[in-house]
């Protein structure tokens, strides 16, 4: 196999469990309490140099132990409980997670693939786990648009590579001005205790691009402390339906109520449990933290001009005393709401889709209302006008909550009535039956089967297939929209 010069290697940087990086050059964690994974720099280290910050093999050392281009080879180890999963992915970075309880020193490794060749290994680094044994590794210089693959293995004491976890998949985003086709898929609401096969249908494919985690993907309540929260996130993430889904595609994720506990009031919930809650949230998932606000969900992904995706945080920042007489309404912070305004309006993709949680639809009935948008309708009225008065073509609502699927528009008449809305899943959780309630034409299918759903992109016709597939990977319904 042909050696890589250290220019061709992709530059690997550890996310600080603060949301601190480990900056170039720079070994020291910025910031304060613990941080997460790092990557080793030590120029004393057997048979590394080091590099710009971190850890790579020498010349002499690029071809020891597995070919990168056969990491098959080498077993499974039981030290990756939660298995592997890439995020928050980008044209040219993606983050790339695990949890390791093992004692070994650790070692990541991505290839650039050509269809199942391992064509080129551009990522060799040791690196530390942090706190809980979670790994978070921001991986930068990927080629725009093309598939990689990844492994995080166990070295023994001479330095040899004995073991790994599975191997996972992404795919980098297009390159800004792209159009080309993109397939999206995406589930909600998965409790532990139930199986969530939906998950496991979706993980089993090989052409999702990306998949969007709409919230309520660990059930919490009725849990406070650090210890509780990660035992209550590994009990779903641990199962085979979640291994197989995060190692198969990247994620991006919102959360919901149950993250933290059922309808919770971010006004009332002690500081500590919310803090806890946040915390086993990001250290869960392979997320990239803002750099400012390390505490802020809110973000926009871009793949090309194809997509961009807008992930809500629709309960943290919300103030429930403001519902009905608060002038403004608060569900959406002030300074998140502004974002979302200005970047819609700003955004060159054919589709933006919001990545929403709880829907912005009126259903007609009122057994979620004071849970949802329509408590605070001055905010759901500013959001939807805007939109509309700024002819902001393209808009996809992608939800979750309510406990079925619909595909369907956001009002019977005035603002809302040309939007489209689709809430996916339940993935492991009782059907509501409200569903039966919705019915063409303005629904033109609704379910209570548990589910997950794939959103097939095409920006040159601006097509939009949505399908929705059953635990057995049974197509229910699809149907294709021009937006």
């Amino acid at each position: 196999m042909a050696r890589h010069s250290r220019r061709q290697f992709l530059r690997v940087t550890a996310i600080g469990s603060a949301g601190f990086v480990l900056g170039c050059g720079d070994p020291r964690v910025v910031g304060v309490g613990d941080a997460d994974a790092g990557v080793i720099d030590s120029p004393d280290a057997g048979g590394l140099t080091s590099d710009a910050g971190v850890v790579r093999p020498d010349d002499a050392g690029v071809d020891a132990g597995v070919r990168p281009d056969e990491p098959e080879q080498l077993s499974e180890s039981f030290n990756f409980p939660l298995g592997l999963a890439s995020g928050d992915v980008e044209a040219t970075r993606a983050v790339l997670w695990t949890r390791f309880d093992g004692s070994n020193p650790l070692r990541l490794r991505v290839w650039r693939m050509e269809g199942e060749v391992f064509a080129e290994r551009v990522a060799d680094e040791r690196v530390l786990p942090g706190d809980g044994g979670f790994v978070h590794l921001d991986v930068s210089g990927l080629e725009a648009g093309a598939p990689y693959r990844y492994a995080f293995f166990e070295e023994n004491m001479a330095g040899e590579l004995v073991s790994r976890s599975r191997i996972g998949k992404f795919r980098a985003a297009f390159a800004a001005g792209t159009k080309a086709p993109l397939t999206v898929a995406g589930c909600s609401c998965t409790r532990q205790g139930r199986t969530p096969s939906p998950i496991l249908r979706a993980g089993e494919r090989d052409d999702i691009d990306v998949f969007l985690m709409l919230g309520d993907s660990s059930y919490n309540d009725d849990v406070d402390s650090l210890s509780e929260y990660r035992t209550q996130w590994a009990a779903n993430l641990g199962g085979p339906e979640y291994r197989t889904l995060r190692a198969s595609t990247s994620l991006l994720a919102t959360w919901d109520d149950h993250e933290v506990t059922n309808d919770f009031n971010p006004e009332t919930i002690s500081a500590s449990r919310l803090a806890n809650a946040r915390k086993t949230y990001f250290e869960s998932n392979p997320l990239r933290r803002d750099s400012v606000d390390p505490d802020r969900l809110w973000k926009s992904v871009k793949w090309g001009d194809t997509a961009e995706f807008f992930v809500l945080d629709s309960r943290s920042e919300r103030k429930p005393s403001t519902r009905f007489n608060g002038s403004p309404q608060i569900y959406l912070s002030v300074a998140q709401m502004n974002w979302l305004k200005g970047a819609l309006a700003a955004s060159t993709a054919v589709f933006k889709v919001i990545l929403n949680s709880v829907p912005i639809t009126d259903f007609g009935f009122s057994v979620f209302t004071g849970d949802s948008w329509l408590s605070y309708r001055e905010q759901r009225s500013e959001l939807l006008g805007h939109i509309e008065d700024q002819n902001i073509q393209g808009v996809v609502w992608v939800s979750g909550d309510h406990h079925f699927g619909s595909v369907g528009w956001v009002a019977a008449t005035g603002r809302g009535a040309g939007a489209l809305e689709i809430l996916a899943g339940p993935g492991a959780q009782t059907a509501n039956p409200a569903y039966a309630l919705l019915r063409p034409p303005r629904w033109p299918f609704a379910t209570g089967t548990n589910n997950y759903v794939t959103l097939h992109l095409e920006p040159v016709s601006r097509e939009l297939r949505v399908a929705f597939h059953d635990g057995a990977g049974m197509e229910l319904f699809s149907k294709t929209y021009t937006r």
